[in-house]
C-alpha cells in the first residue's frame, strides 16, 4: 500500500522543478538584454535594421535573441556570445536531465 507522503516530491525535486520552470524565462531575459545592450551601442546599423532586430527580439522569443547573438552581435566578443548562449542552454539541459533522473515530471 502506498502512503500519501510517498507521492509528494522531496525538496530536491521541488527545487529542480522550480529551476526547470523559471530558467527559460531567465535565459530569455538575459539573452534579450544582452542583445538590446549591444544593439543600442551599434552605430553601424541604420534605423530600419535596428527596428527590425528589436521587433525580432521581442516577437520571436528565444529565436530572435539567439539569432542576433549568433549572427549580428557586433560589439560583443564571440567568446562571450558563445559562452552566454552555450552556458545558458547547457545549464537548462543539466536541470532537465537531473529532473528527469530524479523523477520530476
Amino acid at each position: 500500500m502506498t502512503n500519501s507522503t510517498d507521492l509528494l516530491p522531496n525538496g530536491y525535486q521541488m527545487l529542480l522543478g522550480l529551476y526547470g520552470y523559471l530558467l527559460p524565462t531567465l535565459l530569455y531575459v538575459l539573452w534579450t538584454t544582452l542583445a538590446l545592450w549591444d544593439l543600442g551601442k551599434r552605430g553601424d546599423l541604420g534605423r530600419g535594421a535596428v527596428w527590425c532586430w528589436t521587433l525580432a527580439l521581442f516577437l520571436l522569443p528565444f529565436i530572435g535573441p539567439i539569432a542576433y547573438l549568433l549572427a549580428a552581435g557586433g560589439h560583443i566578443p564571440a567568446r562571450l556570445r558563445i559562452t552566454a548562449l552555450g552556458g545558458g542552454a547547457g545549464a537548462y539541459a543539466l536541470v532537465l536531465l537531473l529532473g528527469m533522473l530524479s523523477g520530476v515530471s
